[in-house]
């Protein structure tokens, strides 16, 4: 669907619903909404957004995941990208053992889908890939000691730190000589004009299609009606 066809299929279907908003419990005859493009555009991006996220945890109506189907993984392969990179050698921060590595991630990264490290250096552990399993705050001190959920030459944890960093924990350190992470980025937002100099959405100015697969197209539409419904009036009638 192009930015032409989202902009007029937006105004046919918002404009095919009669509002009533019920002021001081007297109905008001109906309304018709009127949007610029900037403020569909707005609910555009965040519709779109919306639906990447529920297809990827599976809160959507067929319960379906990033995790589980082939399908969703289809519709959502032009966000996924993979990421590799060496340690941070400029971390000040202090490790939670002497084996604590510390990484940066993208800036665009969204959600990790797939995560692990390498081994270098000499014996049988040279060039070996192992998982890295995330892990938090609360839960780092029982991880590290329980011998079945305890990093190892087989898995390694990931704590997150904020600002794009995190420390990985491995029992070889220094060891690993690579991070690599496989990863949902957040969609580019969907601009229907070029916007003037005052306006931008997620900091993009210029007239920008859906990149998304289009076989979701129809859902984001649909879901950015609703968000422009709801967030003009509280009564909604179907015409």
């Amino acid at each position: 669907m192009t930015t032409e066809e989202f902009s007029n299929e937006f105004d046919t279907l918002l404009n095919s619903y009669a509002l009533s908003p019920n002021k001081y419990g007297m109905e008001s005859s109906p309304l018709t909404i009127e949007l610029d493009e900037y403020e569909k555009s707005v609910f555009l991006t965040k519709a779109q957004e919306d639906i990447v996220i529920s297809l990827y945890n599976g809160k959507n109506p067929t319960g379906d995941s990033f995790e589980k189907t082939e399908e969703i993984r289809r519709y959502l392969s032009d966000l996924v990208k993979t990421y590799t990179t060496t340690k941070d050698t400029s971390s000040t921060n202090t490790g939670i053992n002497s084996d604590s590595i510390f990484f940066s991630l993208p800036d665009d990264l969204w959600f990790i889908t797939y995560e692990s490290v390498r081994f270098s250096g000499e014996g049988c552990l040279n060039g070996e890939e192992v998982p890295v399993i995330p892990t938090t705050q609360d839960d780092i001190t029982r991880s590290i000691r329980d011998p079945f959920r305890r990093p190892n030459n087989k898995r390694a944890l990931r704590l997150d730190l904020g600002n794009n960093k995190v420390e990985i924990i491995t029992s070889l350190g220094d060891s690993i000589d690579r991070y690599l992470v496989r990863y949902v980025t957040k969609p580019d937002p969907i601009i229907l004009v070029n916007l003037p100099d005052v306006l931008s959405i997620n900091g993009v100015k210029a007239r920008t299609e859906c990149k998304l697969n289009p076989a979701i197209h129809r859902s984001i539409l649909e879901r950015a009606v609703q968000l422009a419904l709801l967030s003009r009036t509280t009564n909604i009638t179907k015409q």
